[in-house]
């Protein structure tokens, strides 16, 4: 694997995954960020989104989602106005601004469950999109 630590946009859909299940690309993804293989990155949009979901379907999850905060070295970001304009050209609306946020952060991947950024061209981005599962194909390991 690369010593210097790959930078990821993390969606929401993939802390609620990782929060759910103890196995699973997205638990895996949670766990190389605890273990500094990656640096996690998400906007206020995310930690809305996941406080959201997590409260109302997974309430038993609570205390390990205030624990994953704690633990984990999260950068968060906001998305700069040119980032949104972007976005705004390439996704739904509800979407756009965690795109944005994405390319602001200037990550080498974004990491989503989410279809609608899973099918984005990446060629046209400065960013990888994937799921998980290609996320952890995609490591030299």
């Amino acid at each position: 694997m690369n010593t210097k630590p790959i930078k990821v946009f993390l969606d929401s859909s993939v802390i609620i995954a990782g929060l759910a299940s103890a196995k699973g690309g997205s638990r895996e993804i949670l766990n190389l960020a605890e273990l500094g293989f990656l640096v996690p990155v998400i906007s206020e949009e995310v930690v809305r989104e996941v406080t959201r979901n997590v409260e109302r379907k997974l309430p038993d999850c609570l205390a390990h989602y205030y624990q994953l905060f704690r633990l984990l070295p999260f950068i968060m970001v906001e998305p700069s106005e040119e980032s949104l304009a972007q976005a705004k050209e390439l996704i739904n609306h509800h979407d756009s601004r965690i795109l944005a946020s994405a390319l602001s952060s200037r990550a080498d991947w974004l990491i989503s469950l989410d279809k609608h950024f899973l099918s984005l061209d990446n060629e046209e981005l400065s960013i990888k999109i994937g799921s998980p599962g290609d996320f952890v194909q995609s490591l030299d390991i």
